[in-house]
């Protein structure tokens, strides 16, 4: 009986550990398009802060069946957990055009590497550019 109690404590705190790391560390809070590029507002939802964001930006109407993935990233970034950034970048393959922005994978400060699954999936925005004026 003294085994029981140290054994289930240890599996109900091990189970709030597993549960606590099943969110995505960013969160895409929304997207715009201009006449440039494309803006994407984050916040980062961890608790370490980001040093690296690797996403994918892909064109939501391709007329390829394999439609090419253009990386869009954040080399050098230092995104501390809780504030909100904005990052621009261009279209991809330079034509204004709807795009579907997701995330593919975040350095940590302490050098681990987060990739979104399917048991731990992040938001994916669509971003439309706006109509032009007649």
């Amino acid at each position: 009986m003294r085994r029981i109690i140290p054994i289930t404590t240890l599996a109900l705190s091990l189970v709030s550990l597993a549960d606590a790391s099943s969110s995505c560390p960013l969160t895409l809070v929304g997207g715009t398009a201009d006449s440039d590029g494309i803006s994407v507002t984050l916040r980062n939802a961890g608790k370490l802060p980001i040093r690296r964001m690797e996403f994918n930006c892909t064109p939501t109407h391709a007329r390829t069946k394999a439609p090419q993935r253009t990386p869009c990233r954040e080399d050098n970034a230092l995104f501390y957990p809780g504030s909100e950034y904005t990052v621009t970048y261009p279209y991809p393959d330079g034509k204004r055009q709807a795009v579907t922005f997701s995330l593919r994978s975040i350095t940590l400060s302490n050098g681990f590497v987060w990739n979104p699954s399917r048991r731990q999936p992040c938001r994916t925005l669509r971003i439309y550019p706006p109509r032009a004026k007649k």
